[in-house]
């Protein structure tokens, strides 16, 4: 269900119930690197103090990486459906719900020459303004003079750090990915996989079998009819490549992929399969 309104002036965010924003959050520790690959997606509305805010969510993996060699940084885990937050528009106006208080997130009101303070933004100054063309429809561009970090913030997407994020340089910070609508990337990495679950984009038939599956070093695949497999590749959880491998006698190591659960997609001469995998 669509939210835009072709007499609304502003485009608001959500500017789509099918939303989605692909957002990598880092948070730096003395020896670890925190990751969080993250997708936000709309889920919902719900009404608080007799405002109708949408409620975003998160799904993701979380691991980390050393900054000293001989660090130990080897938590991972997985998270899916976890609430990040609310968030409406209003008079042009995006606000932000923690669960606790309403915070100003963004302002598409402002002219050039502007300075926007709010919730995650330090006081930037609007530079200029232009369009860029997403979807079907132009869209408003702030452009900020006054940093060297976030540049811009966009109708309908949010700003070029993020959603809910800081618009400053901070210890570990974040990066923006894309934003897209109905699981197609719109605006920034247009090759970027937006989707909540793997059941979501994968509807392959599972003519294949895998045995070990949990694995920890090499699979072999069995495939209707002793196929001749000509390529496997293996997604994680966000449906992104973790894999790509041509199997000799049918089989794959997969000893380098961390523990978790992935798709396997498995392309013979004769058809597509797929199927899970899991990997201890």
């Amino acid at each position: 269900m669509p939210l835009k309104s072709s007499g609304q002036e502003i485009i608001p965010i959500p500017a789509d119930s099918t939303s989605e924003w692909r957002i990598t959050r880092y948070g730096m520790g003395s020896d670890c690197v925190d990751i969080y690959n993250s997708l936000y997606y709309v889920n919902g509305t719900t009404f608080i103090n007799n405002k109708e805010y949408y409620q975003i969510y998160e799904t993701g993996e979380f691991h980390q990486e050393f900054l000293e060699p001989g660090a130990v940084c080897d938590d991972e885990y997985e998270y899916e459906e976890v609430l990040r937050g609310y968030i409406r528009t209003e008079n042009g106006k995006v606000y932000y719900y923690d669960g606790w208080y309403e915070y100003l997130l963004l302002d598409f009101t402002l002219n050039v020459g502007d300075i926007m303070t709010t919730y995650i933004s330090p006081g930037l100054i609007i530079g200029s303004i232009d369009s860029v063309w997403i979807g079907d429809q132009y869209r408003k561009r702030f452009n900020f003079s006054n940093s060297f970090i976030c540049h811009w913030m966009i109708e309908g997407v949010g700003h070029e750090l993020g959603l809910f994020e800081p618009m400053f340089l901070y210890e570990g910070g974040s990066t923006f990915h894309c934003y897209g609508e109905n699981n197609i990337p719109l605006y920034g990495e247009l090759d970027c996989i937006l989707n909540v679950g793997l059941e979501d984009t994968y509807s392959l038939k599972s003519d294949v079998n895998i045995y070990p599956n949990p694995a920890s070093s090499v699979i072999k695949i069995i495939t209707p009819e002793n196929e001749t497999i000509e390529e496997a590749i293996i997604y994680n959880h966000l449906g992104q490549k973790a894999l790509e491998a041509v199997p000799a006698n049918n089989t794959v190591d997969v000893s380098k992929l961390r523990p978790g659960i992935y798709f396997i997609e498995v392309i013979t001469s004769e058809s597509r399969a797929g199927t899970k995998l899991v990997v201890e």
